[in-house]
């Protein structure tokens, strides 16, 4: 998807900040994350870059989504 008219850098950043914040709402459908996810990559890759001065995410929200995932606990690792 190609936008006709570019949308300034500021109105880029504040829309993926949002589409971050609702990726990481929990409970959440995957369907919802996933549209987040494509509107986010969309928004952040540009001929004008976005440096990492311009947009910083909390890194917490995702870490609690993915915690249970990675790291298991001892039980869950042995076999019954």
């Amino acid at each position: 998807m190609t936008l006709k008219y570019p949308l300034p850098k500021e109105k880029r950043i504040l829309l993926a900040k949002l589409y971050f914040s609702l990726a990481v709402v929990p409970g959440t459908s995957t369907q919802v994350v996933a549209v987040c996810a494509d509107a986010l990559k969309l928004l952040t890759r540009s001929k004008k870059k976005i440096s990492i001065k311009d947009l910083r995410l909390p890194w917490k929200p995702i870490y609690e989504i993915l915690k249970h995932d990675l790291f298991l606990t001892r039980r869950q690792f042995e076999y019954t």
